[in-house]
């Protein structure tokens, strides 16, 4: 079985052609690249889905001889592991393959050597192969993704008294809405949207629960994750 390490093995360059640059991950605490505007939103479904737990980009290279004869090498872009509530149950980690449906679309021919050395090498070592294209990415989950993640990356003490204040009514409320959380909890409007603050980084966090393939808004259904629903028993 090959290991796959777990740092970059190809360098990701400047590209005058689509958009590349780096994104600051929360889940690694460490800059990820990028080599594509696609690629930087798949980064944003890696960070904010619970039942990921690590990725890599660029995490391994794969060799492999074409139809002539000729030695050839593929990286895929990412490499995801699961929780170890669903890696525990036989999930494997993904080797992932980021192309516009178009792309694949137009240089088939190309992509079917590679890909198929990649699946390869995944049924030889437990690992799984997925090609994603935009439907698989831009939804309004991704929407959701980027709304949060401006609250996930902070690192607020869950001590905090008004994380506390929100987890408390959210215990006595069960399912509730923001909307409601906020006004039980605050009657000062300014105090109000502080806690509007701490609430969305609670659901960035996966404290409170949501639906996060609808649109999220202040009249969404919210309830606690079960780890937390009896933290302060009635």
């Amino acid at each position: 079985m090959k290991q796959i390490i777990q740092n970059k093995v190809r360098k990701i360059g400047l590209k005058y052609s689509s958009l590349s640059g780096s994104f600051f991950s929360a889940k690694n605490n460490k800059e990820v690249q990028f080599e594509s505007s696609l690629e930087r939103d798949f980064i944003y479904l890696l960070e904010m889905d619970w039942i990921i737990e690590s990725y890599h980009e660029q995490p391994v290279t794969i060799y492999y001889t074409d139809s002539e004869g000729k030695q050839r090498h593929y990286t895929p872009d990412f490499l995801f592991y699961w929780h170890h509530r669903f890696s525990s149950q036989g999930s494997k980690p993904v080797l992932v393959e980021i192309k516009y449906k178009d792309d694949l679309k137009n240089r088939a021919l190309e992509y079917q050597p590679k890909f198929a050395a990649a699946e390869e090498f995944c049924k030889l070592n437990g690992y799984e192969f997925k090609i994603l294209t935009e439907n698989d990415i831009r939804t309004e989950y991704l929407d959701n993704c980027k709304f949060l993640y401006r609250y996930k990356k902070n690192n607020f003490d869950h001590n905090h008294p008004d994380i506390q204040l929100l987890l408390k009514n959210m215990c006595d409320l069960v399912c509730t809405t923001p909307k409601e959380l906020i006004q039980i909890s605050a009657k000062d409007k300014y105090k109000q949207m502080e806690l509007i603050y701490y609430m969305w980084y609670m659901v960035s966090n996966n404290i409170i629960r949501c639906l996060w393939e609808y649109p999220l808004s202040m009249d969404s259904s919210i309830w606690l994750d079960e780890i937390y629903e009896n933290h302060y028993p009635k």
